[in-house]
């Protein structure tokens, strides 16, 4: 078993240091949060950045992953009022602290490593790699950079010290017994008295929420409806020894038992302001946005744990005279939990690179940079939750299938690494809700380009027929594929609001057509039935696109490994693809006649 979870897998080394070019954003995140010149050049950032990892695959390997089977049968437990955690848990957290593991985001004003977030997403895909409780606790515990975006001086001051040295353990509180997916319905409020918030409610399913502080989303507009009128207060569990709020149950979970998910019950508790008031949504959807891609690094390392042990197994294991490995059926499981690992790390990477570059645009007063990396940002975020999430089931599932009985019994850890993966589609917005921010953000760049979009739609296919570049080939068909499901979805949608029939028009006067009414195709009358029915449909084909895009973006030149795995991720994606615009084009009519029948 591997003993450092950084240097003994180099697929992780060369994410560093080969595919996500790193080393050109070092000195300018180094210009804009750190201190100039604190790298004499990008190699010496490099060497940083390695040396920092290195350092914590150490410790993941050697301290927290022996420790993560007793960390998930001891559990949390719900003392008097006090949440118990593991001692082992506790053991890891205070280790990781000495690290400096929660200073890595921070910038060097405020005592941090200012770590690039690709970096950091690495660190938490190695955590998950080596114990998922205590992974998901760091995710939760990590609000520096939150603080850093949203507070006052006089906040970072007073809260920043506290959160780097862990004497706060954080959370965020925004899901309510009504109000879980729609946080129009939140119901917990905040009444303003001089400098504080005196706020009731209660929130459920709140991951950590017995820490010391949480961030909580509530209403501080009595007036306001749906997502106006909220705000993001800081509400600390104690003032002294009085309760300002109180856990009054933690959930008993298939999965995560040492990760207490809370109910906390606010009766007259007082909060501070973070932010402007009346914007918390926005404010609190910026921390979501970063939370949906940690929970993505987070399932990466959670599945690369499941092929570690699989692989492992299957070249001991003996049947038929020979490794299970060397059958043809577990040999292609295996190479496919490789290559979709692969396929996820590359699109986090591109999402955390993303992040950085829009936050140095920002920084910079670039404005027009700043507003293509920030669209980037919000693009890559949901399809990084949706696909890392949703692979990393299928991954410890086929797991626990090449173990045979053995994969179901407590003896080996595949039955627990399958247990901890089935929350991830649903935390931080269900895999359904990332599906439909997927579609929000497709209509609306066809509704402002739709000319481009048509060109895409004819020069994709025709360009793949003429390229000598497999590469290439390869990625202009899954385009073309992508295209091909939004023109489905297009056309649903003028089809009912037109009452045309959209197909018998001439290529011209679609274009014509489009530019004429693409803006307004969305209005409080158009029937969005058959686009919600395929939204997840679309968010598979999209994410698989940009799965194959973010492997072959960054491919050096001779690399010969790197481009046959790109060219057999093709083969494996294209395919399927293909058959997600089948299901999308002659199943799903018929889901929505069953509707229709089952309306009373």
């Amino acid at each position: 078993m591997a003993q450092n979870l950084f240097t003994d897998f180099p697929d992780r080394i060369e994410q560093l240091k080969k595919y996500c070019e790193l080393s050109k954003l070092a000195v300018p995140l180094e210009e804009a949060f750190g201190e100039k010149n604190f790298f004499k050049s990008p190699e010496e950032a490099m060497e940083f950045y390695y040396g920092v990892l290195e350092e914590l695959g150490k410790l993941a390997g050697t301290v927290i992953r022996p420790q993560a089977e007793a960390v998930d049968r001891i559990g949390a437990h719900l003392k008097e009022g006090e949440v118990i955690l593991p001692a082992p848990l506790e053991e890891n957290i205070k280790r990781l602290v000495e690290l400096g593991v929660f200073s890595g985001l921070a910038s060097r004003a405020n005592n941090g490593f200012n770590l690039p977030q690709s970096v950091q997403a690495m660190a938490l895909e190695i955590l998950a790699h080596a114990c998922p409780n205590t992974a998901l606790t760091v995710a939760a515990y990590s609000m520096v950079p939150f603080v850093e975006t949203w507070g006052t001086e006089e906040q970072k001051t007073r809260i920043l010290p506290k959160l780097l040295s862990l004497e706060w353990k954080t959370s965020m509180a925004l899901t309510e017994p009504s109000a879980g997916s729609d946080l129009g319905q939140l119901r917990t409020s905040a009444k303003r008295v001089g400098d504080q918030y005196i706020v009731n409610g209660n929130k459920i399913f709140i991951t950590s929420g017995s820490g010391d502080v949480t961030f909580a989303l509530a209403r501080t507009d009595p007036t306001s409806k749906g997502l106006e009128g909220l705000s993001v207060l800081i509400i600390p569990r104690k003032i002294g020894e009085k309760d300002n709020y109180r856990v009054t149950r933690i959930e008993e979970k298939v999965c995560l038992h040492a990760s207490p998910t809370c109910e906390i019950v606010f009766e007259n508790s007082i909060g501070e302001l973070l932010g402007p008031e009346g914007e918390g949504f926005k404010v609190m959807l910026d921390l979501m946005n970063d939370a949906r891609l940690a929970m993505a690094a987070l399932a990466t390392g959670i599945a690369c744990a499941s092929l570690e042990e699989a692989k492992n197994y299957a070249k001991q294991r003996i049947t038929m005279g020979k490794p299970i490995f060397q059958h043809p059926m577990v040999a292609d499981m295996i190479y496919e939990m490789e290559m979709e690992i692969s396929a996820m790390r590359a699109l986090v990477n591109e999402g955390a690179m993303s992040f950085d570059l829009m936050r140095v645009a920002k920084k910079q007063g670039d404005d027009k940079a700043f507003k293509k990396w920030r669209k980037r940002y919000r693009r890559l975020t949901p399809l990084c939750k949706y696909y890392c999430c949703e692979k990393a089931i299928t991954i410890s599932r086929n797991a626990v299938q090449l173990f045979g009985g053995y994969g179901v019994c407590k003896d080996y850890p595949v039955e627990r690494l399958l247990r901890e993966t089935i929350i991830y589609p649903i935390y931080e917005g269900t895999s359904q809700i990332q599906s439909l921010m997927v579609l929000k953000d497709t209509l609306k760049d066809v509704a402002v380009n739709a000319t481009g979009f048509l060109g895409s739609l004819a020069g994709a296919w025709a360009e793949a027929k003429i390229t000598r570049d497999p590469i290439k080939a390869n990625l202009l068909k899954g385009r073309n594929e992508l295209n091909l499901a939004i023109k489905s979805i297009l056309m649903s949608i003028l089809k009912d609001k037109f009452k045309s029939d959209i197909d018998s028009l001439k290529h011209s006067n679609i274009q014509q057509f489009l530019k004429d009414f693409s803006l307004n195709l969305l209005t409080s009358k158009t029937d969005l039935t058959y686009p919600f029915l395929v939204a997840e449909r679309l968010a598979r084909i999209t994410s698989d696109y940009y799965a194959l895009k973010s492997l072959s973006d960054h491919l050096p030149a001779g690399d010969t490994a790197r481009r046959e795995l790109i060219l057999n991720f093709a083969e494996l994606v294209l395919p399927r693809m293909k058959m997600e615009n089948e299901y999308m084009i002659h199943r799903l009519p018929s889901t929505i006649n069953y509707m229709k029948r089952q309306i009373v």
